[in-house]
C-alpha cells in the first residue's frame, strides 16, 4: 500500500468513480423529473381531447367523430412517421399531421364516417433540462481537470524531490545524507543516493590521498637529484637545479590543491576592505608594483585565512605577469566585489574559459620567464567558490586582465566604522 504507484491508482479510481456517481446522479433527477413532467402533461391533453368527443348515456359512452380533420398545416414528416408505425402494426388508415394555428399539433385519423383529432405531444425538453444538462457537463470537467491536477501534482512532486537532491550537491561534488522515508519508490530513491554519495566520498577522498601521497613520496628522488646536481658543473648545475625547483612548485602547488577541495566554507565576519589592505600593504613591503585604488567598507562571512591565500595569489600573479596591480573593493546591491585588474597582455579570448583548468599557461611549450606551475588561477578559484563566491576573469580593453570576486555582504555598513561593522545585525 505504500506505494505511489498503488495510490495513484486508486486515488485515479476513487476519483473517476466519484465523478461518474455524482454526474449519474444528477443525471438521473433530470431524467426522471422530465419523465413525470412527460406523462403529466400528455395525461391532461389526452383526457381533456377526449372528453370533448365523447358523452355518456346510462352506462353507454357515444364516441362522436368530426365530419374533417383539424384544420392548419399539414406536417409532411411527422405524417409520414406515424402511418409507417401503424403500417407495422398492419392497420390501414388516413392520417394527417397538422400544427394548428395556435400552435399546437394534432394527429387526424380516419375511422369510418368520421375523422378522430388527438393532441401530440410536445417532447422538446424544457430550459432547466438544458441547464441540468449544461450542470452535468460541467460536473463532469471539473472532475476530470481535478483528477489531471491532482496526477500532475504526485507525478511533479517525485521530480521536484530529485532537483531538489541534484541541487543540494555540494561544491565538493558529495551529496548530503538523505533520510530514508516516506513511500517505497521515494525510499528506495534515497537509499540509492546514499549509497552514491558514499561512493563519491570515498572516490574523492582516494584521489586526495593519492595526490598528497605522490607529491610527499616525489619529495624524496628530488632530494637525492639536488644532492647529486651539486656534483655537477657550474652551468649544468644551474639548469638540473632550476628544473628542480620547478617540481617543487608543481608538487606544493598540487597538494594544495588537493587539501583546499577538503575546506569547507567559513563562518567567520571578517572585513573584506581590511583584508585586502593589509594584503596589499604586505606585497608593496616585498617591492610588488600594487596599488589600491577605490576601497569601500563590506563585511562577508567567509575563511580570512583561506580568502587571504587566494587573494595573495592573485594579486601577485597580476603584479608579476601583468606589470602591476590595481585592487580596488565596491560594495553595492548586497554583494562585494574585489577587483584587481593589471595592464599586461592579457589573456587570448579563446583561452578565457581553459584559465582555470589545473596547469594552464597560454603558451605550453613557451617556458614562462617567470616561475609558476600553472596552478595558482585553479587554486584560488577553488578556495573563493568554497567560501561562497565566485571569481571571473576578463580582458581590458585594450589591455590587462581584470580579476573580480564576488561575495554576498554579510552584514550591512551604515557609517564605515570598524566597531559597528564587527557587529552581526540580526
Amino acid at each position: 500500500m505504500n506505494s505511489i504507484r498503488v495510490r495513484i491508482t486508486l486515488m485515479l479510481v476513487c476519483s473517476v468513480l466519484c465523478v461518474v456517481v455524482l454526474a449519474g446522479a444528477v443525471m438521473s433527477q433530470m431524467v426522471v423529473r422530465l419523465v413525470e413532467q412527460n406523462f403529466r402533461d400528455g395525461l391532461t391533453d389526452r383526457v381533456t381531447a377526449f372528453s370533448n368527443v365523447i358523452t355518456f348515456k346510462d352506462d353507454t359512452a357515444i364516441l362522436h367523430l368530426q365530419p374533417a380533420p383539424a384544420e392548419g398545416e399539414i406536417l409532411e414528416k411527422p405524417t409520414e412517421l406515424l402511418k409507417q408505425s401503424f403500417a407495422k402494426s398492419h392497420s390501414q388508415f388516413d392520417i394527417f399531421v397538422k400544427r394548428a394555428p395556435n400552435g399546437r399539433v394534432w394527429a387526424s385519423i380516419k375511422m369510418g364516417p368520421g375523422w378522430l383529432s388527438w393532441p401530440v405531444p410536445d417532447h422538446t425538453p424544457p430550459l432547466e433540462v438544458w441547464y441540468g444538462l449544461a450542470g452535468w457537463m460541467a460536473l463532469v470537467t471539473a472532475g476530470v481537470i481535478g483528477v489531471a491536477l491532482t496526477v500532475a501534482h504526485q507525478t511533479t512532486k517525485q521530480l521536484k524531490f530529485l532537483e531538489t537532491m541534484a541541487l543540494s550537491v555540494g561544491k565538493d561534488g558529495v551529496l548530503p545524507v538523505i533520510r530514508e522515508e516516506g513511500s517505497a519508490e521515494i525510499k528506495a530513491t534515497a537509499r540509492a543516493l546514499n549509497v552514491l554519495a558514499r561512493n563519491l566520498k570515498k572516490a574523492m577522498d582516494s584521489k586526495i590521498r593519492l595526490v598528497a601521497a605522490a607529491g610527499h613520496d616525489l619529495r624524496t628522488p628530488m632530494t637525492r637529484m639536488r644532492l647529486r646536481a651539486e656534483f655537477l658543473g657550474d652551468g649544468e648545475r644551474a639548469e638540473w637545479i632550476r628544473d628542480l625547483d620547478e617540481m617543487d612548485r608543481i608538487a606544493d602547488s598540487a597538494i594544495q590543491l588537493v587539501r583546499e577541495e577538503t575546506v569547507g566554507k567559513g563562518t567567520e565576519i571578517t572585513r573584506l576592505d581590511e583584508l585586502v589592505g593589509g594584503i596589499c600593504n604586505e606585497l608593496r613591503l616585498i617591492k610588488l608594483p600594487v596599488r589600491t585604488a577605490d576601497i569601500e567598507p563590506a563585511v562577508v562571512r567567509i575563511s580570512p585565512i583561506a580568502l587571504t591565500r587566494a587573494l595573495r595569489n592573485l594579486v601577485i600573479n597580476a603584479a608579476t605577469h601583468g606589470g602591476g596591480a590595481i585592487v580596488s573593493v565596491a560594495a553595492s546591491d548586497g554583494v562585494a566585489r574585489v577587483v584587481i585588474e593589471d595592464d599586461g597582455p592579457g589573456i587570448p579570448e579563446k583561452f578565457l574559459e581553459s584559465a582555470f583548468e589545473p596547469f594552464f599557461r597560454v603558451d605550453p611549450a613557451r617556458r614562462q620567464p617567470i616561475p609558476g606551475a600553472g596552478l595558482g588561477l585553479a587554486i584560488a578559484k577553488e578556495i573563493i567558490e568554497r567560501q561562497g563566491g565566485f571569481l571571473e576573469i576578463e580582458n581590458r580593453h585594450p589591455h590587462g586582465l581584470r580579476q573580480t570576486l564576488s561575495f554576498e555582504i554579510d552584514v550591512l555598513l551604515a557609517p564605515p566604522s570598524s566597531d559597528n561593522a564587527m557587529e552581526r545585525v540580526s
